[in-house]
């Protein structure tokens, strides 16, 4: 009897399975928002060539914590928490560290053409013509020629189409007219009004305050005038500006920046 009472008592205590059922590890699946989190991290590394890609510095953060989340929440059914927090970190490290580079890089280029802008005004008020044309020069090409091979060029170009050359001096000589009419009459940077991209190259829209005492030519004791700036990169020390074009007597927040049609790379613009 007391045979029987100790082995009934030995088998109510054997376990309901084996020793390997037991060591087998309960299945769980790596969660879909931690892949795509370190996904989006990765893709935020463009953001270097185009600002759309901030988008996936954003979705590699929400994405990264939320998987993180529902991980802690679900253990036994998600696992991840490491492809989730590398894709937020991601997230930020990029984001976080091309904002601030782009930020800090714009800041730059902005007072730079504040900078031109402000040398431009200065050379109407004290240089000639010759030296404000000198400025209307891409860099590349200004660093070759004189200013006055410049005027001499665009006296050439007057003998063969009249009409282009008034068109395009117009509005120069006539601020320079103003300006040297009396030693009172003024021009002042005012403002960047916009600033963007043409391609690869820079733009920025420099308006001018023109003042000074009225005259039979200028009865207006107060006009503005808009300087087109374009600007390319000097080998990574900044930017080199010119004048691509002038506006004057100018409404200020009438201009803005054509858009300008994307090549596709075949030639074909849409």
């Amino acid at each position: 009897m007391a045979t029987d009472h100790k082995s009934s008592n030995v088998l109510s205590e054997l376990p309901d399975s084996s020793p390997i059922e037991n060591e087998l590890p309960t299945y769980r699946a790596i969660s879909p928002r931690a892949v795509l989190s370190v996904l989006c991290g990765i893709l935020a590394l463009f953001s270097l060539a185009h600002p759309f890609f901030y988008l996936f510095a954003v979705l590699a953060v929400v994405l990264g914590f939320t998987a993180d989340w529902n991980i802690q929440r679900y253990p036994d059914i998600l696992t991840g928490r490491g492809l989730a927090q590398t894709g937020a970190a991601l997230g930020l490290v990029f984001g976080l560290s091309i904002f601030t580079v782009s930020s800090v890089q714009g800041f730059i280029r902005t007072r730079n053409a504040e900078g031109f802008a402000r040398y431009y005004a200065e050379v109407y008020k004290t240089g000639g013509l010759a030296d404000v044309l000198w400025l209307g020069i891409p860099p590349g090409q200004r660093k070759d020629m004189s200013a006055e091979e410049v005027l001499t060029k665009l006296q050439t170009t007057k003998k063969k189409d009249a009409a282009v050359y008034d068109m395009k001096l117009g509005p120069l000589r006539n601020l320079k007219k103003r300006l040297d009419s009396s030693k009172d009459q003024e021009i002042h940077f005012l403002k960047l009004e916009h600033e963007g991209r043409d391609g690869l190259t820079r733009v920025a829209l420099a308006l001018y305050e023109v003042h000074g005492p009225e005259t039979k030519d200028f009865p207006a004791k107060e006009e503005y005038a808009l300087a087109y700036l374009k600007g390319t990169t000097d080998g990574g020390k900044g930017y080199e500006w010119w004048v691509d074009d002038l506006a004057y007597p100018y409404k200020p927040e009438t201009a803005a920046i054509p858009d300008k049609p994307v090549d596709d790379g075949h030639g074909h613009a849409h």
